[in-house]
């Protein structure tokens, strides 16, 4: 745009320089001038020839002028459009590197997600070979895919309506949890070959024992697997959590695994001190 304004203002100082030095040289001869009045107006004593020439020599310079005005706006205005022609054109590409940039950055987003998709597809096949190689049926294996995404939104829901509800989220609160759900629904036996053949945790391994703990008294060693919890079948470290955590008076057997052979302890209830975050059960 500032080009643009010292062009106009270039052309204009450029046309109005021409106009003065046309109607410079346009003037009238000595014998014709002699006869323009001081005021402008002619002399009405000269006679009728010389005014005659005089008011054509005027017309003329006037039409001389007028013309260069003309042609220096037509050449500014010519050069006015090409100026915005070349800033359209400079929009027009950058426009077009926005476009082409936009859409390969759709591109990259179409791939990542289809690429994401091709993994899914793959894990959720994998599982159901699986599945089916564990015994299960080929319909109760689409049962419980079908279910195991129903409970997931379900559980989500839950979260959702718990939190703009304003009620404290409790961790193990049941409808928002899809996995305790699927449990309930398959039983202990299938729900434990859903989880090895989508190679999930179904115990909880013991890396070490605390000192002076309620395992180190009851024997319970690294390396062992607890599998349940007061006559309960344990899979996973949340599930451990949350039986040792419930409370009550009294004593818990504990249903442990041992290279490979099942052992009971007992102990009291609540926390048992053992570390199971470096090693995880099968």
């Amino acid at each position: 745009m500032q080009k643009v304004s010292g062009i106009i203002i270039l052309s204009l100082a450029a046309t109005v320089g021409a106009a003065t030095l046309v109607l410079n040289k346009s003037k009238p001869d000595p014998g014709i001038a002699d006869t323009l009045a001081t005021n402008s107006q002619f002399d009405s004593s000269a006679a009728t020839e010389q005014r005659i020439l005089a008011l054509e020599a005027a017309v003329s310079s006037e039409r001389q002028a007028r013309q260069l005005l003309e042609d220096e706006l037509m050449i500014l205005f010519a050069e006015i459009e090409r100026l915005e022609d070349g800033r359209d054109t400079g929009r027009e590409d950058q426009n077009r590197s926005a476009q082409e940039r936009e859409a390969r950055g759709n591109i990259d987003s179409e791939s990542v997600a289809r690429k994401q998709q091709i993994r899914d597809e793959r894990r959720a096949s994998a599982s159901r070979e699986a599945m089916l190689g564990s015994g299960i049926s080929a319909a109760r294996v689409d049962y419980i895919l079908r279910r195991e995404s129903e409970l997931r939104f379900e559980s989500m829901q839950a979260m959702y309506e718990a939190r703009n509800s304003g009620a404290a989220l409790d961790p193990f609160m049941r409808s928002a949890n899809a996995d305790a759900m699927l449990r309930e629904e398959l039983g202990d036996t299938e729900y434990e070959l859903y989880l090895k053949a989508n190679n999930r945790q179904t115990s909880v391994g013991v890396s070490s024992v605390m000192a002076s703990s309620p395992a180190e008294r009851a024997g319970l060693q690294a390396g062992d697997e607890i599998v349940g919890y007061d006559g309960r079948r344990v899979f996973s470290t949340a599930e451990l959590i949350q039986r040792t955590m419930a409370g009550g008076d009294g004593s818990a057997v504990v249903d442990v695994t041992r290279n490979g052979s099942p052992l009971q302890i007992v102990v009291p209830r609540g926390p048992i001190g053992v570390e199971i975050g470096r090693f995880r059960g099968r």
